[in-house]
């Protein structure tokens, strides 16, 4: 009869390559929580558990099977290129994948696959969570990458912290000094379908969002380079110079800020719709004149507001929308999802008509104490065009061309009940608000009717493409007066002051470009603008300074990662890199690195180096102590050379240092190849601190 062999338990084959799999699935999962449905975990979990079929034919088909129902409910209950079905599909790939999944190399795949998901999912955690989702995915990575069999978890983990730690110098430098192309990188992927809440901070605060605005607030309500929505025309793309894009229409201001009425804050549309227009055909009727039409798509990030940002003046409306009052095409309801929609507007039109009485009051109504000065000023257009003649908006855009005005977007803003009379006498300094806020006020204090209308204007090009990508950055104010003949005419004071703010951004050669307007001579008979009334001195009405210092507060760390590291864009890197003068900071900040790359690496290096020194027994360290004790003196010993030998030569050289050379070869030798290497390796580190002190003491 056959001897039996005796069985040997082995482990299951390649189950620790699909748990570092399995975490690096997870960790994707809960990247994209918070933009998943709870249905889609039930489907995550049956996928998952598919792992336990019995492989068979027919279930590769049933997989597929089950991919095509979870995308074609998912399409049924949110679109068919909604983000949310891409998203489901996406993960539910991932883990139907990870459960057919058997050799490492298929592992290895889904784990790069999985990284993939967690980057996407980034964007919908704040910037730490979403550093602590990096790191831990590279961290679970590596470990994966470096696991042989037999090693443990923490071991495996370990490992990849060192390597991911030796890493991120030379990641560091390739981030800060590698060439940036001009805005983020998903720009492009946001014209050919990345769902647009990949890419924004969702926040209904800003310049063409609010429904209140203070001309002495910096009106981006989030990172300027976050996408608001994005634009494909149909035959040809216009100079971006001339896309208006219309939102918020302000008429009451009480000094210092502007109000919408109450409807459009609390998203009643329906009730907004009984004073506007249900269809654009009938909107048409009111128009004098009309050319160049333009068709175009647009996919809108949601903004919780009415507005769907067509471009001045709508011609066609899309489905579940109407005019406003003020002319913004509306949505019944808020936009609280990403929407897409088709319109068709003029570039070019003139809205005749006659204003009615109560608006053209709304449209003149001023507060009776703010701005004394531009009051004034108005006044003086008023009897200077009732004496002389002349056109009261071209007077007022003689003294902008001629009155040393510049548009910055950052800037100083002055604040206070009297801020726009500071800002047009004093400092002359402002944004598209300030200058669109003090012309209406100036108009309506010369008797013309006028009114605010904030939005965006112009876009980015995508090149070679017919997509206009519009960003917070492109956030602007104009003012719109009325004239009798022509009705509401567009006035944008920052093309008269700073022509070359939006002159070289025509899109696409077959369209025209359009010109700068020309800064108007200023007539013989103009008027200087009055001497500033008392009491409207800025420095007089600035705010106070606190008598006592602040408090010290820690550094934002997480404002400071999101601006330098998260959103550090072309702008800031050439910032950065330049220093103040476009200067040469980035030797300063390159040699800085590479000092900090070096003394990481030494730092790492001795750390090891000291590491492995621990890790041999006190004997040995002692021995080997002595040892470069003599070799300083020129007794280093020789490869292959015996303890014995090596203390017979030392004796020759040194007869002063021959007997506690040889006690200490004889205990070493007796600790490394005698029985009784514990109760030798104490005599070790006796007989070697003796040989030390005789050397030491020549």
């Amino acid at each position: 009869m056959a001897r039996r062999r005796p069985s040997i338990a082995l482990p299951a084959p390649h189950m620790t390559p699909a748990r570092w799999a399995l975490g690096l699935l997870l960790l994707a999962l809960f990247a994209h929580a918070p933009a998943l449905p709870a249905p889609g975990w039930i489907a995550f979990a049956l996928a998952l558990a598919s792992r336990r079929l019995p492989a068979r034919r027919w279930v590769p088909a049933l997989r597929l099977g089950v991919l095509g129902l979870g995308y074609l409910v998912a399409a049924l209950a949110f679109g068919w290129l909604d983000p949310t079905t891409l998203r489901l599909n996406l993960l539910l790939v991932l883990a139907l994948k990870w459960a057919e999944s058997r050799t490492p190399g298929e592992f290895a795949l889904v784990s790069a696959a999985a990284v993939v998901g967690v980057a996407i999912g980034l964007l919908q955690w704040g910037e730490g969570i979403g550093l602590a989702l990096v790191l831990g995915s590279m961290l679970l990575l590596l470990g994966g990458a470096g696991w042989h069999p037999g090693q443990k978890t923490g071991s495996a983990l370990r490992a990849g912290g060192r390597h991911l730690l030796f890493a991120l110098p030379l990641a560091g430098v390739l981030f800060l000094f590698f060439p940036r192309i001009p805005g983020p990188l998903w720009d492009i992927g946001l014209t050919f379908g990345l769902p647009l809440p990949a890419g924004i901070e969702k926040s209904n605060q800003g310049l063409g969002i609010a429904t209140r605005l203070k001309p002495d607030q910096m009106q981006t309500g989030a990172s300027d380079g976050q996408p608001v929505f994005v634009a494909e025309f149909e035959n040809w793309v216009p100079p971006t110079s001339q896309l208006y894009w219309r939102g918020p229409v302000f008429y009451d201001f009480d000094g210092r800020e502007w109000h919408l009425d109450a409807d459009y804050g609390a998203g009643n549309g329906r009730r907004i719709m009984m004073a506007g227009w249900r269809r654009g055909s009938d909107f048409n009727k009111t128009l004098q004149s009309t050319a160049k039409e333009i068709r175009y798509k647009l996919r809108l990030t949601p903004h919780h507001g009415l507005w769907l940002y067509g471009l001045d003046l709508p011609s066609r409306l899309t489905a579940e929308s109407f005019v406003g009052p003020d002319w913004q095409v509306l949505s019944h309801t808020p936009v609280d999802r990403e929407i897409h929609y088709e319109l068709s507007s003029w570039l070019e039109w003139t809205a005749g008509g006659e204003l009615p009485a109560a608006l053209r009051d709304q449209a003149l109504a001023l507060p009776a104490a703010s701005n004394p000065r531009l009051r004034a000023f108005g006044e003086n257009l008023r009897q200077r065009a009732a004496t002389k003649g002349g056109d009261i908006p071209r007077e007022a855009l003689v003294e902008l061309a001629n009155g040393g005005f510049k548009v910055r977007d950052r800037f100083e803003a002055p604040t206070g009940e009297h801020a726009l009379d500071a800002f047009w006498f004093d400092t002359r300094v402002g944004n598209s608000e300030f200058y669109a806020a003090a012309f209406v006020v100036l108009m309506r204090s010369a008797g013309v009717p006028a009114r605010l209308v904030t939005g965006y204007r112009g876009g980015k090009l995508m090149a070679l493409t017919d997509y206009v990508v519009v960003k917070r950055s492109h956030a602007h104010a104009w003012a719109e007066v009325w004239d009798d003949r022509k009705g509401w005419r567009r006035i944008d004071p920052t093309d008269l002051v700073a022509p070359e703010k939006f002159a070289a951004t025509q899109a696409r050669p077959k369209a025209a470009p359009q010109t700068a307007p020309a800064k108007p001579q200023q007539s013989a008979d103009s008027a200087t603008p009055p001497p500033p009334a008392a009491g409207g001195n800025f420095a007089t009405q600035a705010a106070p300074r606190p008598a006592t210092e602040p408090a010290w507060q820690l550094p934002d760390l997480a404002d400071w990662m999101g601006r330098w590291v998260f959103r550090l864009d072309a702008e800031r890197q050439k910032t950065l890199l330049g220093g103040k003068g476009d200067g040469f900071a980035w030797l300063w900040l390159l040699a800085i690195a590479a000092a900090a790359s070096a003394l990481t690496l030494a730092g790492s290096l001795l750390f090891a180096r000291w590491r492995e020194s621990r890790r041999r027994p006190p004997a040995q360290r002692a021995w080997e102590r002595a040892c470069r004790q003599l070799a300083r003196h020129g007794l280093a010993p020789l490869p292959a050379e015996c303890p014995s030998t090596y203390a017979r030569r030392v004796a020759a050289a040194r007869p002063a240092w021959a007997g506690a050379m040889a006690q200490l070869a004889d205990t070493y030798t007796d600790w490394r190849y005698g029985p009784a290497s514990a109760v030798s390796g104490p005599r070790v580190a006796v007989a070697a601190r003796l040989l030390i002190n005789r050397i030491l003491a020549g």
